[in-house]
């Protein structure tokens, strides 16, 4: 994580989390051919559904410790990753929603 990233408030720290989703969102759309801005709410929805499932069991973002923040922030990069190397999942994510 990055050490600034340990002197933000918990409120920091979410909004960094949605910002960097967004952006996340954006990129993996833009990559696979899709347009970003119709596209964008469906791929940062299932992006926040699967880190509420997977790292902080089921809590909001707003209900979640700081410890589980810094987690959601380290891990945001391998989450990206992991979807860039399933194929067809934005297609599916666009098409079907999350």
């Amino acid at each position: 994580m990055e050490l600034y990233a340990l002197r933000w408030t918990d409120e920091q720290l979410r909004e960094a989390i949605k910002t960097r989703l967004l952006e996340i969102a954006e990129e993996l759309l833009d990559e696979a051919g899709y347009a970003v801005l119709d596209n964008k709410g469906k791929v940062y929805s299932a992006l926040l559904h699967h880190i509420r499932a997977k790292f902080l069991n089921g809590k909001s973002l707003g209900m979640s410790a700081r410890q589980d923040l810094e987690y959601v922030w380290k891990m945001l990069p391998q989450v990206k990753k992991r979807v860039q190397e399933i194929p067809g999942l934005i297609g599916g994510i666009v098409k079907y929603g999350d």
